[in-house]
């Protein structure tokens, strides 16, 4: 029996990522000074984000398939898991994090209007994998953070202009390459969060500006290192409060 698997390893990438943003800022709460037993319900939530992520391979055969039952079934069985893993969570922060359904509902919108790979979609669904980082840090901390969300969603949905420039190669997707990463220095400043995150931005400035011949592996390779970078910038440039603190 072959089981169904994100075969998008970006996305996995990204997923991984902001996984990791969001127990690494967590951490720097130093949580553990409030007594918080935050070990077990971090990794249940992990776990349930990733079985959540796979369901989304069967959801859209499912959706091309009208309705086929094997990609039905397979849905159910990765949502209905994902879920039950994030009980832990959900009982603690499902208030704080109902308002994402709308970009749950609006993805499968898009996905069944035969939109997968449209720019909207795109920026969907990274906006989606993204909320592992502010999910992991309210498992770590008890907190929601807009701010965490904001910059790990700015910094990531740059490789959808990123692979949209590399496939177009036009005037166009060079500006708005630019115009993107100077947006996203922006965003950061009023954030109130380090713009030293955004050096690996200097690469799509570097690409923008100078269009070389280059095969969408070696990019996938270099959105891979630039989100390592990324993650190392995080962790030694973040600033957050400590929970007792605030």
């Amino acid at each position: 029996m072959k089981i169904p698997v994100v075969k998008e390893w970006g996305s996995w990438a990204v997923f991984s990522s902001s996984c990791l943003a969001g127990l690494i800022t967590g951490l720097k709460t130093k949580p553990w000074l409030t007594d918080r037993e935050f070990a077990a319900v971090t990794v249940l939530t992990i776990s349930g984000l990733a079985f959540l992520i796979n369901s989304k391979y069967p959801l859209a055969s499912a959706l091309r398939s009208k309705g086929k039952k094997e990609h039905v079934l397979w849905f159910l069985f990765f949502a209905l898991t994902g879920f039950a893993l994030l009980i832990p969570f959900l009982v603690e922060g499902i208030k704080t994090f109902q308002i994402f359904a709308v970009l749950i509902a609006s993805y499968i919108i898009l996905l069944s209007s035969g939109k997968e790979h449209h720019l909207a979609t795109e920026l969907n669904g990274f906006a989606l994998l993204t909320i592992s980082a502010p999910v992991v840090y309210f498992a770590v901390t008890g907190e929601m953070s807009w701010k965490l969300y904001l910059a790990v969603t700015a910094f990531f949905s740059a490789g959808v202009f990123k692979v949209r420039l590399r496939l177009r190669k036009t005037p166009l997707f060079r500006l708005v390459m630019i115009l993107y990463c100077i947006v996203a220095a922006v965003i950061f400043y009023f954030l109130d969060v380090s713009v030293l995150l955004l050096l690996p931005f200097l690469e799509n400035i570097m690409t923008a500006m100078r269009l070389r011949e280059e095969k969408l592996s070696t990019t996938g390779k270099l959105e891979l290192a630039k989100s390592i970078l990324f993650i190392i910038l995080i962790g030694l440039f973040w600033h957050q409060p400590q929970i007792l603190g605030k």
